[in-house]
């Protein structure tokens, strides 16, 4: 049930919601935070329901252009691959930027690893793909 796409745009959407859902999961932790800096508790469960929410609602984009991206001619492997390294690479930033989180050597080598070993699964898949035509 391929469409004849290959461009990697579903995959990098799906990463770019994965990521924003994570971000909004983490911001309703600090509804509490935000509501004693307000002086007033009663916006802290309004807060809280609407960053859920929001998560929610994007961990279901999350599959549905997850899903997409596996009907494109790349197929599992590179979905799986350009997804992850969206979603790793964007979580990053967002933590950087919003959060003013800080990642260590040992994150950005672990995460290299993982998309290193994708990438040799795709390659390898690929290599198959040639063989077989």
């Amino acid at each position: 049930m391929s469409n004849g796409q290959t461009k990697p745009y579903y995959a990098i959407v799906s990463g770019l919601c994965a990521s924003s859902a994570s971000f909004f999961g983490k911001l309703s932790s600090f509804g509490e935070q935000l509501a004693d800096n307000m002086g007033n508790k009663q916006p802290q469960l309004f807060l809280q329901v609407l960053c859920l929410s929001i998560m929610v609602l994007l961990n279901a984009c999350v599959w549905r252009f997850f899903v997409k991206a596996l009907h494109t001619n790349g197929g599992t492997l590179v979905a799986s691959l350009v997804s992850a390294a969206t979603n790793y690479a964007a979580s990053a930033i967002l933590g950087w930027l919003i959060f003013h989180e800080q990642t260590s050597y040992w994150w950005w080598i672990g995460t290299a690893f993982v998309l290193g070993g994708l990438l040799l699964i795709v390659h390898d898949d690929e290599e198959k793909k040639v063989k077989n035509k």
